[in-house]
């Protein structure tokens, strides 16, 4: 690798709904490559919506690689990457950082019982003044009060409560945090004080402590983990 190529590229990541994306830049704006992996879409009931977020990690890991060897760079040539995706899905695990169920999709439409029984709590206007969002069927606090209900054996094993890119994330730097814009969608955030609530994540009657910490959209959050490198064929840091 030349002096001129060390440190000179970025990778882009979308774990979107149909499938996942990569984008491999050299700075400042030549596109070396871009990459996809279908994603498996589930409807086991009507209304319902789910995907495996392992599904999401196993693409990422191959389409790294893929973009890597197309354009014939070296790991060590990426300075940074930048992951984003749909939101906001629902990812659950436990303390052991396993998944507990299939993510809960942004689409899924199971829980019109959850949305009315919130409105009848929560009164609206001052809800939409705290958290910027109505009480609407994509709210996690709607989705989580659905898994309480219907899989209570899940819900109690609850340790951290994740949005697509956030476990992604995770799996490539070992660091449970969560994007802000996942975060609002999820209707966690107090937009006046731009920090996470423990009023509004208690609405989902989960402990505050498993929505991890909020990471601004251009935060760095960590570097490759070893376990990642072998995964995906990066530079470790």
């Amino acid at each position: 690798m030349t002096g001129s190529d060390r440190m000179s590229c970025v990778l882009g990541i979308d774990i979107g709904t149909t499938s996942t994306i990569g984008i491999l830049v050299r700075l400042p704006d030549t596109v070396l490559g871009i990459a996809s992996r279908p994603v498996t879409l589930a409807s086991p009931h009507p209304g319902w919506a789910e995907e495996n977020p392992e599904q999401w990690w196993d693409n990422a890991c191959a389409i790294i690689r893929e973009l890597i060897a197309a354009a014939g760079i070296e790991a060590g040539a990426i300075a940074g990457i930048g992951v984003t995706g749909m939101l906001p899905a629902v990812v659950l695990l436990d303390r052991e950082g396993r998944l507990l169920r299939p993510s809960i999709q942004q689409s899924d439409g199971r829980v019109s019982a959850e949305v009315e029984e919130l409105r009848a709590e929560i009164e609206e206007d001052a809800f939409i003044r705290q958290a910027g969002n109505g009480i609407n069927q994509q709210l996690v606090a709607s989705k989580l009060r659905w898994i309480e209900k219907h899989e209570p054996e899940v819900f109690s094993r609850i340790a951290t409560v994740f949005g697509s890119y956030d476990y992604v994330n995770w799996r490539l730097t070992g660091e449970r945090r969560i994007e802000q814009n996942w975060a609002l969608e999820a209707g966690f955030v107090d937009i006046g004080r731009h920090e996470l609530s423990p009023g509004l994540i208690a609405h989902a009657h989960v402990q505050a402590a498993a929505v991890p910490p909020l990471a601004r959209s251009h935060e760095v959050i960590g570097g490759v983990s070893e376990e990642a490198a072998q995964a995906t064929g990066l530079m470790p840091g």
